[in-house]
């Protein structure tokens, strides 16, 4: 039976088959990295307390403007990578950076089905 960070590194994985994917991570709500698929010249320590704080101010800005609903998903772009910040659970955040011209649509729909399973593995 895999451990969970082999079967979230599965997870990761199987993302990255989808075109236009350059790199993913799983990252604890609290901003430490669980599992990554990053560059090497990229920190995995640095960039999971950047988006955890970039999806906590997120949060705490739809709130304040009266959302009672639980935040989706956090997106950054430049002219050249576009990161997507998707919840997974409580406990969770899939990460991914893409080319920004890739296709969104099936980015994200990607990205929710991977969620999904991430919020799966963490509860096992």
């Amino acid at each position: 039976m895999a451990t969970k960070s082999e079967s979230l590194r599965i997870a990761l994985e199987n993302l990255g088959n989808v075109g236009g994917i350059k790199a993913s991570a799983v990252i604890s709500a609290d901003g430490l990295p669980m599992v990554s698929l990053m560059p090497q010249d990229v920190d995995p320590n640095n960039f999971a307390a950047m988006l955890a704080s970039m999806v906590g101010a997120a949060e705490t800005a739809l709130k304040s403007l009266g959302s009672k609903n639980i935040l989706d998903r956090v997106t950054a772009e430049s002219r050249d990578i576009r990161v997507v910040a998707v919840k997974a659970g409580e406990d969770a955040i899939l990460t991914i950076m893409i080319d920004p011209t890739t296709n969104y649509g099936l980015i994200l729909l990607e990205a929710k089905r991977t969620s999904d399973q991430i919020a799966k593995i963490m509860k096992e």
